[in-house]
């Protein structure tokens, strides 16, 4: 009875489980695709799984576009390219001479990592970055970025006359000139046979020639048909027109290796170029160039590097392989050197090597030794090494070689004077200066602004530790006190009023021009401080001005209720001033300007439409209602529809309020709803009120007589003997009003109902803004009637039909075990 039981149990489970699989979220699936980037899968995997888990393909969509486009799920926070991580491609880009492979921009784990000691933890705990890493933390290596940098091409140049030891091939279109007795000029390209051929001469074999050996084969050849060639009475020159390119391999550690079509020009460093450059981890020391299957020469490309030797640069040959290798060591220089970077050294070359790539010592260094990093595979080591032994110490792959500095701050002759005086520095301790009141004078002597009664002279003892001693400099500069003998280090600081006193403001807020804070200055009255603020603004009381006065009592030893005193006063009429003592404000008082109660704008409404006197009128009182504004514009006119007339009013900063709260409050209750389009519900500045101007000209004064506001604007229509229908009807049209028919027959004549009608709910607009809901509404001439749309099911795709057939399948599988377990 008990296995039973726990199988049921386990059946509810693994039916409540595969629901919830195939319900997953917006925010689940959000979820989902970031795991999914975040393990490196891409969008077409990512996007399989998801259909797998009865994911629409709709909703898969949307949600790895909007992820793309940087939606997060609740609580991540996005860093770096948002976009989906995929595996590092090629792009490719169009050159001159033809298609080139590009390598695209490398991801981090690409490239080449710190090594695991390279940097202690007291430098990865602190903020400063040491120049030997860049701001991702990797390597910088001298030189790396050569051959793949936008604004260094190594794109050869063609118009440079043609080298001699140039070694002509199939392709390679030559331009023969014949000039003197006789005159001649013969253009023919070396054919892949390797010979070009002649008129009345026939075919000469130039391919594997230098240019100046082919010059010298076809004078020789073309003198049997123009003698003057022989006797000196003519000359012939030999140039190349088109150059054939050539095929060459680049292998090895280069950003793209592979096969590449070059010009015949063409050297190691425009196939390097070609190739995107060398990676992290290749040589720059040790670039080897193969020639039919033998090593033809190697290239360090520090020596152009560092030393501008061009030679190195070796011109390529049709089938060249061009191997850049890993590289044997690396090192970095760190401190105070002109370059601290990574460098590639050669086996066997020492410290002294190394400082030459570093641009050598940087100002403040200490080039009496240097301190040397390394690790053996187990543990660190350092090594200190004297500027002796430069040329003998020889460095290993990953070692970091460390400059310090001298770091020596101090002078047997220094004194120093700061604050307020009017030369302020260091000076010479000796002479003309041995007291503290030499001292200041030769600094100018002390600002105005200067504080005498206290001064500081900062002293090192002979042990170096420091201490203060009290000078009182203004009874020292004017005799009273004796001067002081000064000590070498001494620094004489004297404080500057303004800074070690509090500066006192004055606030004026209110119905002035600019409102603000002012600084305070002795004697500054009420009137003083409105002058500043740029006198009164319209509207300002001068019977009611409030002085807020901060209480500061130093001496007090117990706390009040009191926060401020307040006083009110009245201030001259038109700021004049007659004489008599105005009110005297103090430090950090506050001065508010009120509105004078009787001061009101004027307030303005419109009325438009079919009036007699259209246009803007000013509101009499604040009770104005619609029946006056109507009877000061003279009534409606004959062809005014005064039952369809509208009210359109301006949001008051009260209701834009409560719209905010409102929008918000809807969004914080959609927030669990699985939709990725919440919006707020915002309003415009504007909104319909609807009224019954007919109701209110009947009876004034009533409670369909509304009041009006500052803003508003009643519109009155012409007379409408139509009825609108639009919506959900077959014929969406206007037409004739007739009194008495009912919704249902306006809808016959609009050809009826669609099938996606929703019959029983049709709205009615009517002209004065107010609406009705029902097909018994009653209809008014200039009416709207709507036809709202039926909310359809979602239908079900074929995926989740087949996720619900193999549900079904399961628990089919399920019910019949469960019978066979209960049979007897």
């Amino acid at each position: 009875m008990y296995k039973r039981i726990v199988i049921l149990l386990c059946a509810a489970m693994f039916l409540a489980m595969h629901t919830a699989n195939a319900q997953l979220s917006d925010s689940q699936i959000l979820q989902y695709i970031a795991e999914g980037a975040a393990a490196g899968k891409t969008e077409r995997q990512i996007g399989n799984e998801l259909l797998s888990r009865g994911v629409t393909v709709q909703q898969a969509q949307q949600l790895l576009l909007a992820y793309r486009n940087g939606l997060r799920p609740s609580g991540t926070v996005i860093t770096g390219n948002p976009n989906l991580q995929v595996p590092p491609t090629t792009m490719r880009q169009k050159s001159v001479e033809g298609d080139v492979e590009t390598p695209a921009q490398k991801t981090p784990s690409e490239r080449l990592p710190r090594r695991g000691k390279s940097m202690s933890a007291n430098e990865e705990d602190s903020d400063e970055v040491s120049p030997l890493y860049d701001e991702d933390g990797f390597k910088r290596i001298y030189g790396m970025d050569i051959f793949s940098s936008k604004d260094l091409s190594f794109e050869p140049n063609q118009n440079l006359a043609t080298p001699e030891d140039y070694v002509l091939g199939p392709g390679d279109e030559l331009v023969i000139s014949i000039w003197g007795t006789n005159e001649v000029t013969i253009r023919q390209a070396i054919s892949p046979d390797g010979v070009i051929n002649v008129s009345q001469i026939g075919p000469i074999f130039l391919s594997g020639l230098t240019i100046k050996e082919a010059k010298g084969r076809l004078k020789s050849t073309l003198a049997k048909t123009y003698a003057s060639l022989r006797s000196g009475g003519s000359q012939l020159s030999l140039s190349l027109g088109e150059v054939r390119t050539i095929q060459v391999n680049v292998l090895g550690e280069v950003a793209s290796p592979g096969t590449y079509r070059l010009s015949s020009f063409s050297t190691v460093f425009n196939a390097l170029y070609r190739a995107g450059g060398i990676t992290e981890i290749g040589s720059l020391r040790a670039v080897r160039i193969m020639r039919a299957g033998d090593l033809y020469a190697t290239v360090d490309i520090y020596d152009y590097i560092f030393n501008g030797k061009a030679g190195n640069d070796v011109a390529l040959h049709e089938g060249d392989v061009v191997l850049v290798p890993t590289y044997t060591a690396l090192v970095g220089i760190d401190g105070f050197v002109k370059r601290p970077m990574f460098y590639e050294i050669k086996e066997g070359e020492p410290v002294s090597a190394l400082i030459g790539y570093a641009g050598g010592f940087s100002e403040g260094a200490w080039p009496g030794e240097i301190h040397v990093e390394s690790n053996d595979g187990r543990e660190n080591h350092i090594s200190t090494v004297a500027s002796s032994d430069f040329g003998s110490f020889t460095l290993r792959d990953g070692d970091i070689a460390r400059v310090s500095g001298s770091e020596v701050d101090y002078f047997t002759n220094r004194v120093e004077i700061q604050g307020a005086v009017f030369r302020p520095g260091m000076f010479e301790l000796g002479g003309s200066i041995a007291t503290v009141r030499q001292l200041v004078e030769h600094a100018g002597g002390l600002m105005p602004e200067a504080f005498t009664g206290r001064a500081q002279l900062r002293r090192e003892k002979e042990d170096r530790t420091k201490e203060i001693l009290s000078v009182p400099i203004g009874a020292l500069m004017d005799g009273l006190v004796e001067d002081i003998l000064l000590r070498r280090n001494d620094i004489l600081v004297i404080p500057d009023k303004t800074e070690i006193e509090p500066q006192s403001t004055l606030t004026i807020a209110g119905f002035v021009q600019f409102p603000g804070e002012y600084p305070y200055a002795e004697n500054t009255t009420v009137e003083d401080l409105i002058l500043l603020a740029g006198g009164l603004a319209e509207g300002a009381s001068s019977a009611n001005v409030e002085v807020a006065r901060r209480i500061n009592d130093p001496n007090r030893t117990s706390a009040s209720d009191t926060l401020a005193h307040i006083f009110s006063i009245s201030i001259k009429d038109g700021l004049m001033d007659d004489g008599s003592a105005g009110f005297t404000l103090m430090p950090d008082d506050v001065v508010s300007v009120r509105r004078n109660p009787s001061y009101i704008e004027q307030r303005n409404v419109v009325i438009s439409g079919e009036i007699t006197y259209p246009g803007q009128y000013t509101l009499a009182s604040t009770g104005e209602r619609m029946s006056q504004l109507i009877a000061r514009a003279g009534g409606a006119t004959p062809n005014g529809y005064v039952r369809g007339a509208m009210l359109m009013r301006k949001l008051s900063p009260y209701e834009k309020n409560m719209r905010r709260t409102m929008s918000r409050m809807v969004t914080q209750s959609e927030s669990g709803i699985d939709s990725l389009d919440v919006q707020d519900n915002e309003m415009g500045e504007v909104y319909a009120v609807g009224i019954e101007l007919d109701k209110a000209l009947a009876r004034p004064g009533s409670d369909y007589d509304l009041v009006l506001r500052d803003g508003d604007e009643i519109i009155i229509p012409a007379i409408s003997n139509t009825v609108r229908i639009t919506g959900e009807v077959l014929y969406p049209n206007s037409v004739q009003y007739i009194a008495g028919k009912s919704v249902s027959y306006y809808v016959s004549q609009a050809g009826g109902f669609t099938t996606s009608a929703r019959r029983y709910k049709p709205y009615v607009v009517y002209m004065n803004g107010t609406v009705a809901v029902g097909s018994g509404a009653d209809l008014e001439p200039g009416c709207e009637i709507i036809v709202p749309a039926r909310q359809e099911k979602n239908r079900m795709t074929t995926g989740e039909w087949l996720g619900i057939g193999t549900s079904a399948a399961s628990i089919a599988t399920m019910v019949a075990t469960i019978v066979n377990l209960f049979r007897p």
